[in-house]
């Protein structure tokens, strides 16, 4: 009888014992604050309107939703290859220049989807906290006439005041390329420099 008593106490004890690892293993480990989370739909109306502003080709206005140091990233590279524009008037010139050399005559953003984000550590590359929106969207430009349809990816971050000061893009240059036949940041430069010269 004895023996028994010892043997249930001692199963008893284990039964508890694993109850509670067991226990634990389920209840996830609480943490003072998450790496990200999801950001105010705010920022997915600002990244809206901006695309609304760019495409009806007014770049003055959607100068208005930059900050005055903004960056801005071509896909034409790697981190440290890709060309950037960087100051509020270098890139609205730069879009006025693209506009007035390329012979666009429309652009059109449409399947908008925009996912936006608080980091709350510093990102890679950028170094940045805070607000950043990600948004893939189709970008129909007309060209002369001629279409180009490319899928494009964004990612921006928004200053504490909601302007942009970074705007990082991401799309596979080829349509572009072949509709203007040459490489469209080629065409603005080389036409801003003979501009400057005469």
């Amino acid at each position: 009888m004895k023996k028994l008593v010892i043997f249930t106490g001692f199963f008893f004890l284990l039964f508890i014992s694993c109850q509670e690892k067991e226990k634990e293993r389920e209840e996830p480990v609480a943490t003072n604050q998450s790496n990200y989370e999801v950001a105010s739909e705010k920022y997915s109306d600002l990244s809206d309107e901006a695309l609304d502003r760019m495409s009806t080709l007014d770049f003055d206005a959607w100068g208005e939703l930059l900050a005055e140091d903004v960056e801005y990233y071509f896909p034409d590279g790697d981190a440290n290859t890709r060309t950037i524009l960087k100051g509020k008037d270098e890139v609205v010139n730069w879009w006025k220049s693209w506009k007035n050399n390329t012979g666009i005559d429309s652009m059109e953003f449409t399947e908008r989807v925009h996912v936006p984000i608080q980091a709350n550590t510093r990102l890679n590359y950028s170094g940045l906290t805070g607000v950043i929106v990600i948004s893939y969207f189709s970008n129909r430009m007309v060209y002369n006439g001629q279409p180009a349809d490319v899928r494009t990816n964004v990612a921006v971050h928004y200053t504490e005041d909601s302007l942009i000061d970074r705007f990082y893009t991401y799309y596979d240059r080829t349509p572009i390329l072949k509709v203007v036949n040459a490489n469209v940041l080629d065409i603005v430069v080389k036409k801003d420099s003979v501009q400057a010269v005469d």
